[in-house]
């Protein structure tokens, strides 16, 4: 029999009995036969309450077992999840160095590459510079125009 089935009983005995003949009321309805069906029903009814407190604890017990269940889940979870989320932010940290170090490198590099152009500058106008010197000078009989295209061209070097 489960937990949720109903209890019958069998009544129909208390129909066929006899009752003593001392204790009737009247000609009609036995004494005993009505307080012994009383009595027999406060029993079943008492008997079905019973039950239902039993089926009551059980199915008490059955929740807290499974909400038990569910907590150390939910704990498991969290303990899972925290654990997740430490390994996250070690990861975002070291990620977050390495950005650092890479902007500061960044910036170095920049900062020579500036350096840098400004020497090649440098060195392309003090070529020039140099090239231009070596430049035969004009004749005299050419009127100089040479000279004065030469001292130009030093002049927009030197900007």
């Amino acid at each position: 029999m489960s937990d949720h089935e109903p209890v019958l009983l069998d009544l129909d005995f208390l129909l066929l009995d006899e009752p003593e003949p001392a204790l009737t009321r009247g000609n009609k309805t036995p004494l005993v036969h009505v307080a012994e069906t009383r009595r027999l029903a406060v029993s079943v009814e008492d008997e079905r309450r019973r039950l239902r407190i039993i089926s009551n604890r059980e199915s008490a017990r059955r929740s807290r077992i499974r909400r038990r269940r569910q907590l150390e889940g939910l704990r498991s979870e969290a303990d899972r999840l925290r654990a997740q989320n430490r390994a996250v932010a070690g990861r975002l940290g070291r990620v977050n160095r390495s950005v650092l170090l890479f902007r500061r490198d960044n910036e170095r590099l920049r900062s020579e590459s500036a350096g840098l152009r400004r020497r090649l500058a440098e060195i392309r106008r003090l070529v020039l510079c140099w090239w231009l010197r070596r430049l035969p000078l004009p004749s005299a009989a050419a009127g100089g125009g040479y000279l004065l295209g030469k001292e130009l061209m030093l002049a927009s070097l030197m900007v």
